[in-house]
């Protein structure tokens, strides 16, 4: 019998050892803010997940910084060897602990998310880590906001555009992400807002500037039937409700029996792949955006077209 898919949304903590000034994130937070192994220990955590073997497994973790504490290693390293957790699932991470990544936990399994924070690390940084990275086939994709600072420092420092930075990457087999700032992609009444977006959209295709932006309009998601976020304490909880559809240590999971209406807007690759007003595949969600955008990449042949502040 075909096991079901379901992912698990998982926040190991929110602490990150980056100080973005466009991060959402206190600083305090960002210093001792809590973590998933506060109250229970990496052997429990790794014990629970096989309650779920009669479930084909796809893991997403996010943060803060997931490799800032230690024990996310130790349990991504347990948890990669089980046959029911599927490859190709998401971790986004700012790439500072690369090195460890690859020494602790290696496993193709995982994609990451690679954030390219340009005030901590030089391009060449950047590259090395992701290159060493890419040759254990860990990488997704890297990410680049196109935001002031970066795009300025690219030029500045560089002397490239995003078009250099994405052949650059290309050399090694890895996409680059050009991702829209909040500050001027979802700002209708930022003065060169229309030019902005024309720059973005060099990169992804209109349709996903749509979804990115979110789309709030009532319709049904599976977002409780098959995605979920664990939370610190083990219940099952989704952004679709406020229900408690179960307990991770007691192997408990009662998902809805179908798709449910929604109206939030879903402002990420992630989620709103689990709309039911589009066809994009939920599984693998991040690979699936890289495939979608490669191919409107190879067919936008028009001339490039750069972007100063």
């Amino acid at each position: 019998m075909t096991k079901e898919n379901v992912l698990f949304r998982f926040v190991p903590t929110m602490r990150c050892n980056f100080r973005c000034e466009y991060c959402f994130v206190e600083n305090q937070i960002k210093s001792n803010g809590p973590t998933m192994f506060d109250d229970r220990s990496v052997d429990e955590w790794v014990e629970a997940m096989k309650k779920f073997s009669d479930r084909n497994v796809e893991l997403y973790f996010w943060g803060g910084e997931p490799f800032c504490i230690d024990q996310t290693y130790d349990l991504l390293r347990e948890w990669t060897k089980m046959d029911h957790i599927i490859s190709g699932f998401r971790i986004d991470t700012n790439t500072y602990f690369a090195e460890k990544i690859a020494k602790e936990c290696p496993s193709n399994k995982m994609k990451l998310n690679c954030s390219y924070h340009m005030q901590y690390h030089s391009l060449q940084e950047e590259f090395d880590k992701i290159k060493l990275l890419k040759n254990l086939d860990m990488v997704g994709m890297v990410n680049f906001v196109a935001s002031k600072y970066n795009l300025t420092t690219l030029r500045s420092e560089y002397g490239m555009t995003v078009k250099d930075l994405i052949e650059k990457f290309a050399e090694i087999g890895v996409f680059v992400n050009v991702a829209g700032d909040f500050a001027y992609a979802n700002n209708k009444n930022y003065e060169r807002y229309e030019e902005y977006k024309k720059f973005i959209m060099q990169f992804i295709s209109p349709e996903e500037w749509k979804w990115l932006r979110g789309v709030g309009e009532v319709r049904k998601c599976t977002a409780g039937q098959k995605m979920f976020t664990v939370n610190h304490n083990g219940d099952f909880t989704s952004c679709a409700s406020k229900k408690v559809y179960g307990n991770f240590f007691e192997g408990t999971l009662d998902p809805e029996p179908e798709a449910t209406e929604c109206s939030q807007k879903c402002q990420s690759i992630i989620s709103y792949a689990f709309r039911c007003d589009n066809d994009f595949e939920s599984t693998n969600s991040l690979l699936n955006y890289i495939d979608r955008n490669s191919l409107y990449r190879q067919k936008n042949q028009s001339e490039y077209v750069d972007f100063v502040f």
